[in-house]
């Protein structure tokens, strides 16, 4: 008499009848960890697409820095989408290999962002914006050709940051030329006109015009900025560190009791 042997259905049947709490809790916490990396790789790419347009929109605060950064963000905005939905069909439907292509992904990933970040906090530590700031400032204030546009830039960017000069209003003194209207908090909004050179000659008078230079001011919001940026990063690095084991974890667990199971039934069937 020849031997019964187990199909495949059968296994999956019996398997998916004495199925582990354990594994049912990581499927879970797996496939909720991977709904939230979806969701934060659609807020990631979103952001940056904006940013872009923002940025072509405005040329003259461009940089290659800048859309290297965007691009780097945007690609890793994507392929963590793609990831975590990988990671979501392997936990959904405990598909061994998928388990482990998720995980590979995801190490990969946090390799790169941990490289980068390194990388990029280095550069940020030697490389101010002081200098390129600098240059802008006189040449909106020495230059006459094409004077509208970086008078706008420069207006624009003491008005938004509520600073006045590179270092201070005293900047303008050393090249002997009237604090503008921007460095005003009530002078600036209104238009050309009787009101606004009366508001400003009041500021002038009163010396309530911004004392803090845009160097500074740049440089606190790009901190503020750049710690919001690493907590993000630090809280999903950890999220995907957590998918990585969960992943894994799983895999070995699925394969574990798909063994047992085997080899149980095999046995009952021997008998």
């Amino acid at each position: 008499m020849s031997t019964p042997t187990i199909t495949d259905t059968a296994l999956e049947v019996g398997f998916n009848k004495m199925k582990s709490r354990s594994v049912r809790c990581m499927k879970f916490f797996l496939t909720l960890f991977n709904i939230i990396c979806i969701i934060f790789g659609l807020i990631l790419m979103a952001v940056c697409v904006i940013n872009m347009r923002d940025k072509k929109s405005q040329p003259e605060q461009q940089s290659a820095l800048s859309r290297g950064v965007l691009s780097f963000l945007l690609t890793i905005g994507l392929a963590l989408v793609i990831t975590a939905i990988l990671g979501c069909i392997g936990a959904l439907r405990e598909h061994l290999k998928t388990l482990y292509v998720h995980a590979g992904f995801f190490i990969f990933l946090v390799s790169v962002e941990l490289i980068v970040g390194v990388g990029g906090a280095v550069l940020s530590a030697w490389v101010g914006g002081g200098s390129e700031l600098r240059v802008q400032f006189y040449r909106n204030t020495t230059i006459d050709d094409e004077t509208a546009k970086y008078h706008s830039f420069w207006d624009d960017l003491q008005s938004d940051n509520q600073c006045c000069g590179v270092d201070g209003p005293q900047d303008y003194a050393i090249i002997h030329r009237d604090i503008p209207a921007s460095c005003c908090a009530r002078a600036h909004p209104l238009r050309e006109g009787g009101a606004r050179r009366h508001l400003h000659a009041n500021c002038l008078t009163d010396r309530s015009y911004y004392m803090r230079g845009c160097e500074e001011a740049l440089r606190q919001k790009k901190a503020f900025k750049g710690n919001i940026f690493i907590s993000t990063g630090i809280i999903f690095a950890l999220i995907e560190v957590l998918c990585i084991v969960l992943a894994i974890w799983m895999a070995r667990t699925v394969r574990s009791e798909r063994r047992k199971l085997q080899a149980n039934l095999q046995a009952h069937f021997e008998t």
